[in-house]
Formats: structure tokens, C-alpha cells, sequence
């Protein structure tokens, strides 16, 4: 289990650029445990664990506690060679008696090159919102096997980590729709991440078969089930995904933005180079389209849509332990305020 000063931690180390926080392996029944060191600050008040809360279910931090089921099989990804197995971890708030809660699934960052779903701060994130009542689950996803060389090719492996983003919305959604294992509903299932894991989940939330695609990239999904993808067989259960969190994410076309986009809430630093806030070239030389682009175009289309725009910053992922509680407080307001009655 993790309590409030685990999470504090954890973000401590996420600022820092250490990892470590939120545990390896495991097996995938018995829960984990952390202690994390003494710390230099006043630690968080806690509350106790209950099973009714007090406060505001899904917006308030109102568990103290958080179990974690580790190396859950989700799908299978295709590779150059073989095939990559899929896993992810479910963190479910301690005590909990509701049975019908909505889930957030998140995705690490590491610009699709490196990264592992026990991220520091991806467990925190998880810890975070599993603490307000959510269901949240981090997932592995395919990294690029090659450097691309075009756009095209630069959308084509991201639409392979969406794919298997789509195949976990599928896994979680078949399970509240059948034995409901994880106590979740199957109408409300958001998608975010981090980085390079929130420009994946933007695609997820924007991408339609219909949008403005190049022949290149249309002809990829047409060989690959669409945008639902190969990540998984069972494809008969919808993988659209009512809202987004993209933490310094980006899509690549502004344009596949619509009405039919999910609602998406944003944190972006200004002047980011890595994933640019507003469409310019990143470092990497993809062109990018972050949040200060992203949550116009979804109001222009009558699509919800919130943004945290920290100005003047020209950090990637350089958040403030304080923007950082802003960040998650308006992230899970903004998906409170979104679900389905």
C-alpha cells in the first residue's frame, strides 16, 4: 500500500529525475508495500481510510491507502521480430465499497525510446487519483524499434503505442462488462500520460479513420484494424475513451480534433522545445502541437477542454511540486465534471 507521504516522495523523485519510487515487479496478487525515507518537509495530513468518504468522491484525496496488482496481461504488440507481451499495474484505493468507479489509464514518458510503467512519477500520478476514488492502471506500450525518418513514419510507431493504449481501454472495459474483477464502470475510462505517454493518449482521444491521414498512414491503419489495432482480439468491445489527460503531450494535426474528440484537459509549459506547447518543430525535428493548440481547437469544435498553462517556462516536465498538486486537483476536477450520469 502507499500512502499520502509515499505520493509526496514519489514526486520528489520525479522532480529530481531519480527513479526508483513506485517498486519493480512483484507478483500480480500480493500487494505492495512502501516506506518511503524521512522527509526534510512537513509531511501530508493524513486521513484514515474509509469505506464511505468524508469529502468528494473523485475530486478530494479521500483514501489514505492504495493496493497495487502487479503484471497484468493485457494484450500482445507486434515487433520486427516476434511479439511484445503487454502488461500493466491496477491501483485501486484501500477500503474502498463502491464497485462502480471510473479508471484512468496512464502511459510513461521517455520519448517513445525508453521508459517502464513503474515511472516515479506515473505511480504517483496513479497513486494520486486511485486515492480520490479512481481505478487507475499504468501500461506498458511499444517503444520505436527504429529511428523514423519522415512524419509519416513518426505517426505511423506512435498509432502502434495507441493501438496497444486501446487494447488496456478494451481489457478494462471487457472486464466491468463481464466478471468486473477491478469494481470499475465501462463508460467511463480516460486516457493520459506523460510526455511522450500523453501524446499517445492526445492521438487516442483525436485520432478517426476519417480525419486529414496521408495515404502512408491510412494505408497502416487500413492494414491494421483501424484505429482499434491488432493489440488484442477482443476488439468487439469499443476502446473510445470519454476523456484525456495529457501532461505535455501533443498531437501532430490540429485537425483531427472534432466533435467527435474526447474532452481533454492539459498542463503545458509555454516554451517547452521538447513537445512545444504551441505547433512548431520539437528538438527531436517531428512537428508538434501541444495544450496551448490542443484545448483551443477541441472548444472551437464544442468539445470540453481545460488548460494549465505554466508561462514563461521553457522546461519539459520541469513542474513544481506545488504545480504538480495544481496539475492533479484540475485534472481530476475536469474528469469529475465529465463523467457520465
Amino acid at each position: 500500500m502507499f500512502n499520502k507521504s509515499t505520493v509526496a516522495y514519489c514526486l520528489s523523485l520525479a522532480a529530481l529525475g531519480l527513479i526508483g519510487c513506485g517498486g519493480g515487479g512483484g507478483g500480480s496478487e500480493a500487494p505492495v508495500t512502501v516506506t518511503p525515507p524521512p522527509m526534510t518537509e512537513t509531511p501530508m495530513t493524513s486521513t484514515p481510510a474509509v469505506t464511505e468518504p468524508i469529502s468528494e468522491r473523485f475530486v478530494d484525496r479521500v483514501f489514505e491507502n492504495v493496493d497495487i496488482t502487479r503484471n497484468i496481461v493485457f494484450g500482445s504488440g507486434a515487433r520486427l521480430e516476434g511479439s511484445q507481451t503487454l502488461e500493466m499495474d491496477i491501483y485501486t484505493p484501500s477500503g474502498d465499497s463502491e464497485t462502480d468507479r471510473p479508471v484512468l489509464i496512464l502511459a510513461f514518458g521517455g520519448g517513445f525510446t525508453s521508459g517502464f510503467r513503474q515511472d516515479p512519477l506515473i505511480s504517483a500520478i496513479a497513486i494520486d487519483f486511485a486515492q480520490r476514488g479512481f481505478v487507475t492502471a499504468s501500461i506498458d506500450y511499444r517503444l520505436f524499434e527504429q529511428e523514423p525518418t519522415t512524419e509519416d513514419e513518426a505517426n505511423i510507431a506512435i498509432i502502434q503505442a495507441m493501438h496497444d493504449m486501446k487494447a488496456a481501454v478494451r481489457f478494462l472495459r471487457e472486464d466491468a462488462l463481464g466478471p468486473d474483477i477491478y469494481g470499475t464502470r465501462e463508460d467511463a475510462t480516460y486516457v493520459g500520460g506523460v510526455s511522450a505517454g500523453a501524446i499517445m493518449a492526445s492521438f487516442s482521444g483525436a485520432l478517426d479513420i476519417d480525419d486529414n491521414l496521408t495515404d502512408p498512414v491510412l494505408s497502416f491503419l487500413n492494414a491494421n484494424n483501424g484505429v482499434e489495432g491488432n493489440s488484442s482480439s477482443n476488439t468487439q468491445i469499443s476502446s473510445d475513451a470519454q476523456g484525456v489527460f495529457s501532461l505535455s503531450g501533443a498531437v501532430t494535426d490540429t485537425q483531427w480534433i472534432d466533435e467527435n474528440s474526447a474532452p481533454i484537459y492539459a498542463a503545458h509549459e509555454e516554451f517547452d522545445t521538447i513537445v512545444p506547447c504551441r505547433f512548431s518543430m520539437s528538438s527531436s525535428g517531428l512537428f508538434l502541437a501541444g495544450g496551448c493548440d490542443m484545448v483551443p481547437a477541441a472548444l472551437n469544435s464544442g468539445v470540453a477542454a481545460e488548460l494549465f498553462l505554466d508561462e514563461g517556462s521553457n522546461s519539459h516536465i520541469g513542474y513544481s511540486l506545488s504545480e504538480f498538486g495544481e496539475i492533479f486537483d484540475g485534472a481530476a476536477s475536469f474528469i469529475a465534471g465529465q463523467l457520465p450520469e
